[in-house]
């Protein structure tokens, strides 16, 4: 037992905060960290502002709070499932958990072995793990949570079926509302300093109607990229769209506080439902990412390669159009319930060429910008949560795209006085009651927020620095020039059953024609008819109501049975742009989140 401490403890020194594999996002496990973010009273180390939380992150949580005194029933039965879903470590990969202050020491591995020592005392509990007596064909489902799993000292991997079913009908639509996603995923640890990740997706989907407009619209499905016509050889009236797409990425623990990642992917900064400064609504796209970490502060870097178009937009086998994005985010947790950062963007106005200045990790993009004659998209943002007494988190976000104080003053409503807010509040165990939990969020943006004035050769209207890629928003997907209230709530129903709801009213202009209003961020700023008297809603002002609730049951580890409900009434100035939604389905999905398009 002493050889055993002294290894975790040189451990612990040498590896005090490392990256693994991600959480997927709409997933139990994602839900579940959220809620842990305020339930929970953690160290310096744990950020929840930057939404890609590592595996090995959410299992040092896990283990922190496994039997707590205070835990619920509930709460105790999450823990287990983390525990079970996130058993990524080797058999001799101990991860030391310890307080300096104090002579308890704590270990565990992936054995499911629990060391606790207090002096010269010592006892041995088993957490879960999820093991199974007995295997499928001696090799598969050796636990709950993986169809297949290799255990070494020095190598782990995971593989996984992901599968998603899912079929509907919306009142006065002909159309059948389906999806039909099979895929598969494959994750890992290398010596316990390089991790990987990787899925792909076999597509084809029908979706609800507001949906298939803003397809038709933009050219582009939310999160997808390159598309074409599907249509069932077996079902008549079943047709669609087929799409491909894939995630994957690796990384490397330098240092203790240093990871670096490359990959194709998405990410995400704030606490709430909707983000200001950078969301995953977008497609997937190719990034370089530096974390460090330092005492209480986490600073994070993106290079990014994005396409200002989508892949529909240029048609036969010509190169698709690029662009660049860098951006960093420096967040500091002042204690273990109040952390905020500050975040820094920029698009580069050009094609095909990267900008290398912006490469300096440390330099202000504004200033760089500056340099170069400020011919780039700049954003600056400030990111905060505040949780309070275990049951609340309030949290927040300020964008500014282009900001001019005495415009501002003169409140002509100038058109470059491109900004947004984002408020909300999260209230766990409402009233006492477990796991009944519900967020109310506010967002506004101006019009114009986001666009850029340089147009693209092969499309002259759509501009080459807007913060979008795949013809797809980076931030909020509504654009810009709107306002938006959100009700979400989320209630746990025993161990098996979920329910999920949400209300979201919001307020948007649209354009009509020729018309740049400053709703389509893809737009170039010269097409604005005026450079005063805007105001949000403006175009074709249109108030959108979006009531859904969603009933899941967990089968088995991962395997969820979904019925879904969605009324949603888009009533814009002109009755030819109404959109009214009606809709029951249901489906069932294993190993993939529960992504909702709420907006």
């Amino acid at each position: 037992m002493r050889y055993l401490l002294s290894i975790s403890l040189i451990f612990f020194i040498c590896q005090a905060w490392a990256q693994s594999p991600y959480v997927l996002p709409g997933t139990l496990t994602d839900e579940i960290g959220d809620r842990w973010d305020i339930l929970y009273d953690f160290d310096h180390s744990v950020f929840s502002s930057q939404r890609n939380i590592s595996r090995t992150e959410i299992t040092e949580r896990a283990v922190k709070s496994w039997n707590n005194e205070e835990n619920s029933k509930l709460d105790q039965w999450d823990i287990n499932y983390i525990l079970k879903d996130n058993n990524d470590f080797s058999p001799l990969h101990i991860e030391h958990l310890i307080d300096p202050r104090t002579t308890n020491k704590k270990v565990f591995d992936s054995t499911g072995v629990f060391y606790y020592f207090e002096g010269e005392k010592k006892s041995l509990t088993t957490l879960p793990t999820g093991k199974k007596e007995r295997s499928l064909f001696g090799h598969f489902y050796q636990s709950e949570a993986n169809f297949f799993e290799i255990n070494q000292e020095d190598f782990t991997l995971r593989v996984n079926p992901i599968l998603n079913l899912r079929y509907g009908n919306g009142v006065d639509d002909p159309s059948i509302v389906f999806q039909n996603t099979r895929g598969i995923e494959i994750r890992g640890l290398i010596d316990q300093k390089i991790y990987f990740y990787s899925n792909i997706l076999e597509n084809q989907a029908h979706f609800n109607n507001y949906l298939e407009d803003r397809i038709e619209r933009f050219q582009t499905i939310g999160g997808q990229g390159f598309y074409k016509p599907y249509k069932s050889g077996l079902i008549e009236n079943l047709q669609g769209h087929d799409f491909l797409n894939a995630q994957a990425y690796f990384g490397i623990n330098a240092t203790k506080s240093l990871a670096i990642e490359f990959g194709h992917g998405k990410h995400f900064i704030g606490n709430g439902i909707r983000s200001l400064l950078l969301s995953d609504y977008s497609n997937n796209y190719f990034y370089l990412k530096f974390n460090t970490r330092i005492w209480k502060f986490h600073y994070q870097n993106i290079f990014a390669e994005l396409a200002p178009i989508s892949a529909n937009l240029n048609p036969g086998n010509r190169l698709l159009p690029k662009k660049y994005m860098a951006n960093h985010y420096l967040s500091f947790k002042a204690t273990e319930n109040l952390e905020f950062g500050i975040f820094e963007a920029v698009v580069f106005s050009r094609e095909d060429r990267f900008e290398f200045q912006y490469l300096n990790p440390v330099i202000l993009y504004r200033t760089v910008e500056q340099f170069l004659d400020s011919p780039d998209n700049v954003l600056i943002g400030l990111n905060g949560k505040w949780n309070i007494k275990n049951r609340f988190q309030l949290y927040g976000q300020l964008m500014f795209d282009e900001f001019n104080l005495g415009k501002i003053i003169e409140r002509e409503g100038w058109w470059a006085n491109k900004n947004g807010i984002q408020a909300g509040l999260k209230y766990i165990n409402v009233g006492g009651i477990d796991h009944l939990d519900i967020q109310v969020e506010y967002n506004r943006v101006r019009p114009f927020t986001y666009a850029h004035r340089d147009t693209l050769s092969i499309e002259p209207r759509f501009s080459t620095a807007s913060y979008s890629h795949h013809s797809q928003p980076l931030a909020h997907p509504l654009g810009a020039n709107f306002t938006e209230l959100i009700f979400h709530g989320r209630y746990r129903l025993g161990e098996k059953i979920f329910f999920n709801g949400r209300i979201v009213s919001a307020k948007y202009g649209q354009d009509l024609g020729e018309d740049d209003n400053g709703g389509n961020i893809l737009l170039v700023t010269s097409l604005r008819a005026m450079e005063n008297g805007h105001s949000i809603g403006q175009g074709v002002e249109t108030n959108l109501l979006s009531i859904g609730l969603d009933v899941s049951y967990q089968l088995f580890h991962n395997g969820f049975f979904d019925l879904e409900f969605l009324y949603r009434k888009a009533d814009a100035e002109l009755d030819d742009l109404d959109i009214n939604t009606t809709f029951v389905g249901g489906g069932f999905r294993m190993n993939i989140g529960n992504i909702i398009s709420n907006y």
